[in-house]
């Protein structure tokens, strides 16, 4: 057999379409398609959860933040930065895997490849670096790749941590209510305001809560809506009503005549004036007769010099009243409703009498309309706001409301209670009659040193007034006994888990792109040209692909020492006139480095110069950039503390664009940071795990295991730690470590912010009481106590809003000297008085009713608990004899009662499906008799600015105190009162219907079947409790100032209080803020640990991130020689590392005869021992480099060291041993078998 036929026998089989190429799991179709599966079902999730959010108004609905379980409020936080994490770090696997081996894939390419493919590098430069090396090298596939790496691990997380976030939304939801729409007939409402002006007759003072029915609205009157039962104070119920209203529209005269004079009088009034004009007129539509007005009126001179201004309004009285009392004599002025003068006066006090020139009359006319409009509905039964259809305005027709009646109603409300100035009612003294001209005195010192009105204010200010009235007046001519069902719509607002949309969408984006460059990848790199046989991480690996695939003879492998000096960008730069390309030769297929052309010069081909000598050092180990990595970091953590006090959003609802802006940065924020924190370490760990590689080859002696065939794989944090973790270098084990926990950090700074309510407290220092609670009595004045705005209010709400009660006291008001307007919900905390009524019910039976004939009322008696006989009467005539259904409160007669104390006791009869003349009993009727206590203690109240009150609990040291009978008799009295008929109607078949007893069976049938005519004992005893509290509490507030004294400003005292504002917003959390100040403070340790242990570790031309800066170094080596041959000899990857891994090695600077040397990874040979076994030993040309002295002592920075004599002969008299050994070596060859 010939040389050659020997050579050939023995060269190994190359590979060939049959040796299936070695790609790593994380681009094998399997992982690609799976990982493309997942990111879809990712996305579909989310666009999943985005619907529904966007249909449903939220994900989850709660009625308020306290709702919200703990849990739920981590998982929402947490759970998709979580999610985003994994998603990033499995693309990782994939990206970087991609990014590491294109130069390989390169290089691969049947037609061949740039040459700077050999010093490409997608792993070790800055993540942001990459997609701007593949726009340069034409690398398409990696550009987008590299691309979506970066969007990837910086967006991702940060859009997920502020997908899910707890914000306020509102639902709508219908609801069939009850209304009362229709308005009693002309006869009943004649009737009514007849009433209502005796019961101004007969009574001195009169308390109603018609505040109610303007607090409801002061423009509109409305039939009372069931409202539904919700505490949000948010909701607001949409209805579709008919609305009423008055409009009045004014003309003016100026007056020319208008004279006063000093006017004597028998009374105590000093400095009386009479102010007199004649024949002002104003147009009539009663053909040519004009509305003509002369006026009197009696006035209190000022007391000192100056501008004045008198003001003065009435209504105009209708025939039926008498106009003794009035100021204005009118004729022909059936057009309008009221008449009023402004007068401007600049006289002084001393004067007698003058003229004045600055004054008008005016005269106003009304119209009442109604309309069909959309009505929206406070949760308080307010009005919020009215949506009136124009093309249903109509005017009211005079069967519909009774203009007359409302205005002799009005003009006697005035004329006795002093109603003459819409300014204020405390602007008048007391009615005092001229015993001449029996007109009542305007006290000019109070009205006049008002502030100045112009005319149109002043008629604005009467036009509000009257429409108050007529509001006040209107709700209350509704038919509580006639209802209907009408479909509505609440919309209320709820806290709710809410899917942003533009972070959804984005991250949806994102993950669709994923999917569809994991298919191409799936696609593409099966097909992509291969001829790896393994991975190709470790030095090991790469320099068996460069002795296996590359020739000899290349420019790297043949020239001089100056490649081994060269730089990165040397290599990069004298890479662009050369190529690689495939060539055949004896050992099958290889890869040579070849000039792009023939015709370049040996200059162009040459090596070029630089200026530096060495590449610049990693980032982390440059002083410069390490300071300002540090203060970065640095100034990151004390961010992080400061955002524990100092950041945050006080409130959602009410921020500005700039507060905006900063709560998305706080949503965000946090996220970005700590990925771009992440991947910043993440660099350092790769950049650091090859250092660490080079810096122990360059001690000397280091072991196979620990260097050469050290593989990082797709050297993510994960990877290296793997890798690292059971035998690795400590440090680029712990900064693995920390890179790794640096994802929970990700995870951490999702939540650091969080929606939430805080509350902050204060002390309150301008709080006073306005009633002395040591002060109760009760009053003389005769009382009486109106109800209807009370019942029509427990029409709508079932239990009434008002200041200073809850469900059970009315407590003492307290007020603040000064308040500022509130933006966000504030609460105070205060103690009080609180007064409450207890009533204990039981069943009674009625014995025969009778009839007074003379009064026509029927009367009944009972025997209460002591033994004793009362007797009550039916407030209602014995008219309307059947009774479908009804409920009236009675209190026993004390004329006819045979003792007192009976007046202590309230009697409640329940009739239904009967005569009135009927006798009660049990198929009927029920009778309850109900024993009211009255009790008051001190009670720590929480109230809201208007008085609201939230909560109330007693305080521990207080005592109740218990009221004597005969208060709570005149209580029962006072509340029963309005009960009563009136005598002197003059209307018999006005049927005054009981307010107490509809409340009560508004509040039976909101918890009982409201379809049954009869009444259970069981319910009703408790529906007449609640109305008997609620009747109670409502009148005391009203009333409070009639029972208890009211301090006058100089002395009340001071309370102490406590203001707590309620706040949503954006909150630090604090242990998501402490843990990720930890992991960061690990992140500032671990930096300055590579800094300082790292900065010298290793030296060199450059750093090997790249096949080709690799080859120079190995090229003249003994170790690439010996793979070679191994792979010459067919010696498989296993054997071939059992061999090296008996060896040692080095890196470091030789001598071959330059004064520069040359760098050189080679074997170590201070470890070589005489005797070794042939395959230990190094081939011919390591036994000739050997004895020119192969290695030397490297000392500093790259400076060579001049081997000393003793060295150079150690160095001879172990070549005499290699020498005698590779003879053998040499014979045993010849004696392999074939």
């Amino acid at each position: 057999m010939t040389d050659t036929d020997h050579r050939e026998h023995e060269r190994p089989a190359q590979p060939n379409q049959h040796v299936r190429p070695w790609v790593p799991w994380t681009l094998r179709r399997p992982f690609l398609c799976s990982l493309a599966g997942l990111f879809l079902v990712f996305g579909i999730v989310l666009e999943v959860l985005r619907q529904v959010s966007e249909r449903k108004h939220g994900l989850v609905i709660y009625r308020t933040v306290e709702e919200m379980p703990k849990i739920i409020s981590g998982v929402y936080i947490y759970v998709p930065v979580a999610l985003a994490v994994v998603a990033v770090t499995l693309w990782q696997f994939c990206a970087a895997d991609a990014l590491r081996l294109e130069p390989y894939f390169q290089l691969a390419k049947t037609e061949g490849a740039p040459a700077t493919a050999l010093f490409t590098n997608y792993t070790f430069r800055p993540d942001a670096m990459a997609p701007i090396i593949a726009v340069c090298n034409r690398h398409w596939l990696i550009l987008l790749i590299s691309t979506l790496s970066v969007g990837f691990r910086i967006s991702l997380p940060s859009l997920l941590s502020g997908l899910v976030v707890l914000t306020e939304a509102e639902l709508k939801q219908a609801y069939n209510v009850t209304t009362w729409p229709k308005l009693l007939d002309e006869d009943t409402q004649k009737g009514w305001f007849a009433a209502q002006t005796i019961r101004q007759t007969n009574h001195s003072m009169i308390r109603t809560t018609d505040e109610f029915l303007l607090y409801r609205s002061f423009d509109y009157a409305t039939a009372a809506v069931s409202m539904p039962i919700d505490e949000n104070e948010t909701s607001v119920l949409s209805i579709n009503q008919t609305v009423y209203w008055g409009e009045l529209s004014c003309q003016n005269s100026s007056l020319t005549n208008i004279t006063w004079a000093a006017y004597p009088t028998d009374s105590d009034i000093s400095n009386l004036r009479q102010w007199r004009t004649t024949g002002v007129s104003f147009p009539s539509g009663h053909g040519d007769s004009a509305c003509s007005v002369n006026f009197t009126l009696n006035t209190t001179s000022p007391q000192q010099d100056g501008a004045f201004q008198l003001r003065y309004w009435e209504p105009i009285p209708t025939q039926s009243v008498t106009s003794q009392g009035s100021v204005f004599d009118s004729k022909h002025c059936e057009d309008y409703a009221l008449l009023g003068l402004l007068v401007d006066i600049n006289e002084g006090s001393q004067k007698t009498s003058g003229h004045t020139s600055d004054a008008t009359a005016f005269a106003c006319s009304v119209k009442y309309r109604s309309a069909e409009a959309q009505v929206k509905l406070g949760v308080d039964a307010s009005i919020s706001e009215v949506e009136v259809n124009s093309s249903t305005i109509k005017e009211l027709r005079e069967s519909q409301f009774f203009d007359e009646g409302f205005r002799e109603f009005l003009y006697d409300k005035m004329s006795r209670l002093n109603y003459l100035n819409s300014q204020a009612r405390k602007a008048f003294t007391k009615p005092s009659l001229n015993p001449q001209s029996s007109r009542p005195i305007l006290n000019l010192d109070q009205n006049g040193l008002s502030p100045a009105v112009g005319l149109l204010e002043y008629q604005n200010q009467v036009t509000r007034f009257w429409k108050s009235e007529v509001t006040i007046a209107m709700n209350k001519l509704f038919d509580v006994t006639t209802s209907t069902h009408v479909e509505a719509s609440q919309a209320t607002t709820f806290v709710v888990l809410k899917v942003l949309s533009k972070p959804a969408v984005t991250a949806e984006m994102f993950l669709l792109t994923a999917v569809l460059l994991l298919l191409l990848l799936a696609t593409v790199y099966p097909r992509r040209p291969n001829f790896l046989k393994s991975d190709p991480g470790s030095i090991l690996a790469q320099c068996a692909v460069v002795a296996d695939l590359f020739t000899y003879e290349n420019p790297l492998t043949k020239s001089d020492g100056n490649f081994s000096h060269a730089t990165s960008q040397q290599l990069r730069r004298w890479a662009k006139n050369f190529k690689c390309q495939w060539t055949d030769g004896p050992n099958g297929r290889k890869i040579d480095i070849v000039p792009i052309s023939s015709n370049m010069s040996p200059a162009e081909l040459a090596l070029p110069l630089s200026r530096r000598h060495t590449d610049r050092r990693p980032h982390f180990v440059i002083l410069p950039w390490f300071l300002a990595e540090c203060v970065l970091l640095t100034g990151t953590l004390v961010t992080y503390g400061l955002a524990l006090s100092a950041f945050s959003v006080r409130d959602i609802n009410y921020g500005s664009n700039k507060q905006l802006g900063f709560m998305v940065f706080l949503l965000f924020g946090p996220t970005l940071i700590s990925s771009l924190v992440s991947s910043l370490l993440a660099s350092i760990l790769r950049s650091l795990a090859i250092i660490e590689t080079w810096g122990r080859l360059q001690k000397g002696r280091a072991s196979l295991q620990k260097t050469l065939a050290k593989n990082y794989g797709s050297h993510i944090p994960l990877s290296i730690l793997f890798h690292n973790l059971c035998q690795g270098p400590a440090i680029p084990i712990a900064l693995s470590i920390i890179c790794t926990l640096g994802l929970f950090h990700t995870i951490v700074s999702g939540g650091m912010f969080e929606s939430q309510t805080k509350a902050y407290s204060d002390k309150v220092t301008n709080l006073y009481a306005l009633n002395d609670n040591q002060s109760f009595h009760v009053p003389t004045s005769d009382l009486q106590f109106d109800g209807i705005g009370l019942m029509l209010n427990h029409l709508n709400r079932g239990t009434p809003i008002f200041p200073w009660q809850d469900d059970e006291h009315s407590f003492l008001p307290l007020y603040f000297s000064d308040i500022q307007p509130e933006i966000t919900t504030v609460d105070y905390t205060a103690v009080t008085t609180g007064i409450g009524a207890d009533s204990q019910c039981r069943q009674i039976y009625l014995d025969q009713p009778w009839i007074d004939h003379r009064s026509r009322l029927q009367s009944w008696n009972y025997t209460n608990p002591s033994g004793l006989t009362c007797t009550m009467q039916d407030q209602n005539t014995t008219k309307g004899d059947f009774i479908k259904r009804s409920i009236s409160y009675l209190q026993p007669d004390s004329v006819s009662s045979m003792d007192p104390s009976c007046q202590f006791e309230v009697v409640v009869l329940a009739r239904w499906d009967t005569m009135k003349t009927s006798p009660t009993n049990a198929q009927n009727s029920v009778a309850l008799a109900c024993d009211v206590s009255i009790t008051s203690r001190q009670t720590e109240v929480t109230f809201s600015g208007d008085g609201t009150i939230l909560s109330a609990r007693p305080t521990k040291d207080s005592t109740a105190h218990n009221m004597s009978e005969s208060e709570v008799a005149h209580f029962n009295g006072v509340i029963m009162s309005y009960a009563k008929p009136y005598t002197p109607l003059g209307n018999a078949s006005f049927f005054h219907f009981d307010w107490a007893g509809m409340m009560t069976t508004a509040q039976y049938d909101r918890h009982h079947d409201s379809s049954q005519l009869s009444f259970e004992t069981e319910y009703l005893i408790t529906a007449v409790q609640s109305t008997y509290q609620q009747i109670f509490r409502a009148y005391l507030t009203f009333s409070m100032d009639m029972y208890y004294q009211t301090y006058p400003d100089s002395v009340a005292p001071n309370v102490a209080a406590t203001k707590v504002s309620t706040i949503w917003g954006l909150f630090p959390s604090p242990v998501s803020i402490i843990m990720a100040m930890v992991l960061l403070s690990l992140d500032v340790v671990m930096v300055i640990i590579v800094f300082t242990a790292r900065s010298t570790y290793f030296r060199a031309p450059r750093i090997p991130t790249s096949l080709g800066s690799l080859i120079p170094w190995i090229a003249n080596s003994d170790m690439i020689s010996d793979f070679r041959e191994m792979a010459r000899i067919g010696k498989s990857k296993s054997q071939i590392y059992k061999v090296q891994s008996e060896r040692q090695y080095r890196f470091g600077l030789s001598d071959n005869g330059t004064d520069d040397g040359r760098w050189l990874l080679d074997y170590d040979h201070s470890s070589l021992e005489v005797g070794h076994e042939l395959d230990q030993m190094p081939d011919r040309s390591s036994a000739r480099r050997f004895l020119r002295g192969r290695f030397l002592q490297s000392q500093g920075a790259g400076d060579v060291a001049i081997a000393s004599s003793t060295q150079r002969a150690s160095y001879t008299s172990r070549f005499t041993g290699y020498l005698g050994n590779l003879i053998k070596r040499r014979a045993r060859r010849h004696t392999l078998p074939s």
